[in-house]
């Protein structure tokens, strides 16, 4: 079968043969994927009723759409025999994973967590598996797990009890009544999954026997052993939980997966996470920052983002049942205003208005929901009409039905000079009736905030508002915004700007319109979020203090977000959290409220599957928010789920195709996945749209540099010496000095590197963008064996963030690399100082903070040489994040080679060569030494070719490196040994 073509599928190779078939890996010709396809044994579907049945219940499972079942593509027929096509999945089942040694028990939770909700959403739409079995669930690399062969069991034959090993293997799991060929429900998958669970726990089955009569005998009689005889570690709560699962009688099991999976989420938060609607503080704490300079990694600025569109919005609140019936009866939506005097509305007049008039009117959220503009722009473009400035009325209730609105306002901008005159007119969306008209006309020199006021009062009489509300409408709009109209056109075209990712052209047009208004609020609030997205925290902490200074001249909803993003420079995620939940409770339809979660539970918590799950109640609220898409592709990505991760990619292009970023993300997917060609592809398609768009340009160099096309790769990074941005040109600076780096000319990369910092001193750039700098020399210097140069670099690295005395959350995560070079360097007890430090004033149940001196205590244990402890120390809880790091990488990866852990340097060091991301570009030396380092650990693992395939890439790399190099050394004399014995 191997290279045979079946349909549009070519065979590739055979994944594995059972009682239910066989399964191949095939590539997609069609859709360029690949997937897996599943031959049926001809004597399960040749008799037609049976196989009627077959192509039903496949189908339906076929429906089955979520992260942890693995999806059926399609159902087809090959010379007679059927096949199904499947999701590939790559990993290992948990048969094989438990076969290999005692998983610890948060592992296991974290597994079941993920089976449970697979099987929730199976069960919720009637679907039982009833083949529940370790074999039947892969885990992914990534750590996500994924349930197989839905819709297969049913099928006659496909459960009888014969002798082949596949189906004693299946008996093991089966329920009582399902053993007894009673009817099932969604109760057996529980008892099967209990099963599954208890071997995950122990490394046994809870019921066993030499024969098949022994094993149905004990399933419908006996008792499992305790697992603590087999797994101390085992909780007297779990062990309740699995023995739950297991009850011989159907009734008195958890009766819903839901039930089983709400005690096992409540136990997984017991020993260290918890749910993000329950934040605890040991969670919402600064996660370690990464020793390297994430300057261009977009998903780091996620936060953020999550208030661009507050004050452009929707707003439905339901304060109690009298008001939010109001609220969700009484909806408006304020079309643009079309600009009589200039149709191409150049100084933005028309878009002001519409802006203004829906602040104003959003003030009373309890009384009506107002539709954004910014809602209207991308209604309109999907409906093909993006480019619309002047809107009928035709048009206009095509937009508000789509929208689900109940009235539209649309109005006209008649005059300007000498004096302003605006007409609107109010009508029913569905049956297009005018309700009322109104015209307002400006005193020659009144601005436009004036003539606002004077219309929103006239709009609220018009809808028979209650009184409160009309009494709100008196307040000035510039009372919440700016007294400069001008200020406030500059402003407009900084929202503009950066809801496009634009940040170097929003900074400017917000810098300007604080020059015209130093009262301004929230531009002082834009260009706090502009300058964290751009990693300067102290210009942050300086914009939000003038924003909160201010914080009388904006609306109650925008003083809760400033205060927001004080907490979030402040690195109090707790409170952040506290906040935006707040804002949730009030404003239960603010879908940047559900993003701003989402983006801390991604960013900040590492919790994927939380972010993913407000990143779609946001897009439940707005299907067209392409912000939310962007954050849900990176975080189906880190969840192991590449496919859905494009899916969501690809929607945010489909919503905004003349964007730069959607295809900088894209790319970014490509990279993380191992696919540099197609990364390389889509970084030029944003640089197409946007050729100054600064966060692909360096993304494309080290594309480049993993290619060994080092002159494509300098010519990127000496391009960003042309930008006018001082900090853009030190970032060019820096990657110019990673090319010769990569390749093991050290000395050339330490003459870059000084000569970039002597130009950031001739600029006066500090801070963030030298840091990188300093780090790559202490990382030159530690290579070659210069253990006090390479501390000194560290100590000016501290000093640079204010690390003398106290630690700040930038300099805590540097402690750890100064400890080890200490005690690499001898000097044991100062690294144990050092060590000591990292522990002050940190509670002992704040994981994130703790690692960081675990990781020190690692450190120091490995450079003594006692590996095994060393690795005690790093695999403390924290240190899946910590793995974010590239340089992490290479260090754990060589305490588990020390420690004689191959299968766990090997597993971490081929995820590591299969990612071309950022934080692999940052780490140049690690980046490559990882080649010779899983070299070593295949070759002490016996897989020669494998070891001489890897020395043979690293020294091709490292072919023109700085002579002395201990591992060119190494790896040259390994690679003559194992080509000699071939």
């Amino acid at each position: 079968m191997i290279g045979k073509i079946i349909s549009h599928y070519q065979i590739l190779e055979k994944l594995g043969e059972g009682g239910m078939g066989i399964v191949y890996k095939a590539q997609d010709t069609k859709l360029d994927r690949t997937v897996a396809l599943k031959f049926l044994p001809q004597h399960l579907t040749s008799d037609p009723v049976e196989r009627e049945r077959f192509v039903h219940e496949a189908k339906a499972a076929s429906a089955l759409n979520h992260p942890n079942i693995t999806t059926i593509h399609e159902i087809d027929e090959f010379e007679g025999q059927m096949f199904i096509v499947m999701e590939y999945c790559e990993g290992e089942t948990l048969k094989t994973k438990v076969g290999r040694g005692q998983l610890a028990v948060r592992s296991v939770l974290d597994i079941a967590i993920q089976a449970c909700e697979g099987l929730a959403m199976a069960h919720e739409k009637g679907i039982v598996h009833r083949d529940i079995k370790s074999d039947n669930i892969m885990l992914t690399p990534r750590g996500q797990v994924k349930i197989m062969d839905f819709g297969l069991a049913k099928l006659k034959g496909a459960s009888r009890l014969t002798k082949t090993d596949s189906t004693v293997g299946t008996l093991a799991y089966m329920s009582p009544e399902q053993i007894q060929g009673e009817d099932v429900d969604q109760r057996s998958d529980i008892f099967s999954f209990g099963v599954a669970l208890y071997e995950l726990l122990t490394g046994h089955l809870p019921f066993e026997g030499e024969h098949q009569a022994a094993i149905v005998y004990s399933i419908i009689n006996e008792e499992p052993q305790p697992i603590a005889r087999f797994n101390n570690q085992v909780s007297a709560k779990l062990e309740d939980i699995v023995s739950k699962a297991l009850a011989k009688e159907k009734d008195e099991r958890y009766q819903h997966i839901d039930d089983l999976l709400a005690d096992v989420r409540r136990e997984r938060k017991s020993l260290e996470y918890m749910k993000t609607s329950q934040i605890s503080k040991e969670a919402l704490v600064s996660k370690p920052k990464k020793k390297i300079l994430p300057i261009v990694i977009p998903a780091s600025i996620v936060f953020i983002l999550a208030v661009l569109f507050f004050i452009f919005k929707p707003f439905k609140v339901e304060i109690g049942p009298q008001k939010g019936a109001i609220a969700q009866e009484n909806s408006l939506a304020i079309m643009y205003f079309e600009n009589m005097v200039d149709p191409h509305d150049t100084d933005r007049m028309a878009q002001m208005i519409t802006a203004l008039l829906t602040t104003s009117l959003s003030e009373f959220p309890q009384y009506m929901q107002v539709m954004s503009s910014q809602r209207l722009y991308d209604i309109l473009k999907l409906l093909g009409k993006g480019d619309v400035k002047i809107i009928d009325r035709t048009v206009a209730s095509e937009v508000a039905k789509k929208a689900g609105v109940k009235w539209i306002l649309t109005g006209k901008l008649l005059q300007t000079k000498p004096n302003i005159v605006l007409i609107s007119e109010i009508s029913e969306a569905v049956t297009g009736r005018i309700l009322a008209t109104q015209k307002v006309s400006g005193a020659a020199g009144e601005d436009l905030f004036t003539v606002v006021d004077e219309l929103s009062p006239q709009v609220g009489k018009a809808l028979s508002l209650p009184a409160e509300a009309k009494k709100e409408l008196q307040k000035p709009v510039a009372g919440v915004t700016t007294h400069s109209q001008e200020a406030y056109r500059f402003y407009l075209e900084g929202v503009e700007n950066l809801n496009k990712y634009y940040l170097p052209e929003a900074m400017v047009s917000f810098a300007r319109a604080v020059e015209l208004d130093s009262t301004f609020a929230m531009a002082y609030w834009y260009l706090a979020f502009a300058n964290v997205m751009d990693y300067k925290n102290e210009s942050a902490r300086e914009f939000i203090n003038k924003a909160a200074r201010y914080k009388d001249k904006i609306t109650q909803r925008e003083k809760m977000y400033v205060r927001s993003m004080e907490t979030n420079i402040a690195g109090n995620y707790a409170e952040t959290i506290r906040i935006l939940q707040e804002i949730v409770r009030q404003y239960p339809e603010d879908k940047a409220a559900y993003f701003g979660l989402g983006a801390i539970s991604f960013r900040n918590l590492q919790n994927y599957n939380d972010a993913i799950q407000y990143m779609s109640k946001a897009i439940e609220i707005d299907p067209l928010y392409k912000v939310a898409y962007n954050t849900l592709a990176y975080c189906y990505n880190l969840v192991g789920d590449f496919e859905k991760s494009i899916w969501a990619i690809n929607k945010y292009i489909e919503l905004a195709p003349d964007e730069a970023n959607p295809y900088d993300t894209r790319a970014d997917l490509y990279a993380y996945n191992g696919k540099p060609d197609q990364a390389i592809e889509s970084y030029r398609k944003a640089l197409e749209k946007k050729p100054d768009f600064y966060m692909s340009l360096p993304k494309l160099g080290y594309m480049c540099l993993f290619k060994q096309e080092y002159a494509r790769a300098e010519s990127c990074f000496k391009e960003l010496f042309s930008w006018n941005d001082g900090n853009v040109r030190s970032i060019g600076r820096s990657f110019l000095a990673v090319i010769p780096l990569y390749q093991g000319r050290l000395n050339r990369g330490l003459e870059i590197l000084s000569d970039g910092l002597s130009a950031d001193r001739m600029e006066q750039i500090g801070g963030t963008y030298n840091h990188w700098k300093y780090w790559l020399k202490a990382s030159v210097y530690e290579e070659r064996g210069e253990l006090n140069l390479a501390l000194r670099e560290v100590e000016t690295l501290l000093g640079l963030h204010g690390g003398g005395g106290t630690d700040s959350e930038a300099t805590r995560p540097v402690r750890p690399y100064q400890a080890y070079l200490m005690a690499k360097s001898g000097n044991i007890t100062k690294a144990e100082e050092i060590a000591q430090t990292l522990k002050k004033g940190i509670d002992q149940q704040d994981t994130t903070r703790m690692y960081n001196y675990w990781l020190a205590l690692g450190g120091i244990e490995f450079a003594k040489g006692n590996a095994k402890v060393a690795v005690e120390y790093i695999e403390k809880p924290g240190y899946k994040e910590a793995m974010e790091n590239q340089g992490l990488h290479y260090t754990f990866a060589e305490a588990y080679l020390d420690a004689g852990a191959l299968d766990k340097a090997v597993a971490l060091l081929e995820r590591v060569l299969s990612t071309y991301d950022t934080n692999r570009a940052v780490d140049p030396i690690s980046a490559v030494k990882a080649y010779y380092l899983l070299g070593m650990a295949y070759e002490r693992s016996d897989w020669n070719d494998k070891a001489i395939e890897k020395y043979e890439e690293f020294l091709n790399i490292w072919k023109d490196a700085d002579p002395g190099l201990t591992e060119v050394a190494d790896a040259k004399a390994r690679l003559a040994q194992l080509t000699a014995q071939e």
